[in-house]
């Protein structure tokens, strides 16, 4: 299976951006939702995530998702704004909905 950067995800399902921390720059990775979702299906015989929208504006979407497997349900909250990124203003639902979606699947969680 490839590289796998020091974890489970490939070197195509993650995400390195360099950020400015206390005056240095300092590489940070995140894995992609697509990874994330990858290895919830690959640890599971059977997943489902279903949505809930909690807010929705012109401004600011919130989105509660609840991934359900053999092991249990786990919770998950995701948001987005046009504050934080004026590109993704026609996005913000389905960005706020990705997000929720993907933390209980980021492999962070035992049950999961």
């Amino acid at each position: 299976m490839g590289n796998n950067n020091g974890n489970q995800f490939r070197d195509d399902e993650i995400l390195v951006l360099d950020q400015m921390r206390d005056g240095k720059w300092v590489k940070n990775i995140f894995p992609k939702i697509g990874g994330r979702l990858r290895l919830a299906h690959e640890e599971n015989e059977q997943l489902s995530i279903s949505t809930e929208i909690v807010r929705y504006d012109e401004a600011i979407a919130v989105v509660r998702a609840t991934t359900t497997t053999m092991k249990g349900n786990f919770p998950g909250l995701g948001m987005s704004s046009i504050e934080r990124d004026h590109s993704i203003a026609p996005a913000i639902l389905e960005l706020a909905e990705t997000s929720a979606g993907g933390r209980p699947a980021n492999g962070s969680d035992p049950g999961l």
